[in-house]
């Protein structure tokens, strides 16, 4: 679960929202949620990640698109309790990017094709 879904089940909790329904609206047991309640103050210090940053020079607006669809996609999966391994954002990230390259292609684009994104990407906090 992620840490902004975290947050938001301690906040509604703190409202008076009863375990169970929370158990209910977020589709996990009512002990996960009791667990979760116990850590609150510890989970409370955490801040949510940012998102994805690309640790090199890739400054184009198509890397720009590919990472905010790369977000979307990783919080989609994380919603309904997938794991995420760097194997699979990254083979995501390569399918994105390569729709985008295809599309910005097809519109009359020039794109540097030479780059190996799967290399390139790390995800950062």
């Amino acid at each position: 679960m992620i840490i902004k879904i975290k947050h938001e089940i301690i906040k509604k909790h703190e409202s008076g929202v009863r375990v169970t329904e929370l158990a209910r609206q977020y589709e996990r047991s009512t002990s996960t949620i009791c667990t979760l309640l116990k850590k609150k103050d510890a989970i409370k210090t955490t801040k949510p990640s940012t998102g994805l940053g690309i640790l090199s020079k890739l400054c184009s607006d198509i890397h720009n698109e590919m990472q905010r669809l790369l977000l979307i996609w990783i919080e989609e999966k994380q919603l309904v309790g997938k794991t995420m391994t760097k194997t699979i954002i990254c083979e995501n990230a390569s399918g994105i990017y390569d729709d985008l390259k295809g599309k910005q292609a097809t519109e009359g684009g020039d794109l540097d094709t030479s780059r190996n994104l799967q290399s390139q990407l790390w995800l950062v906090r």
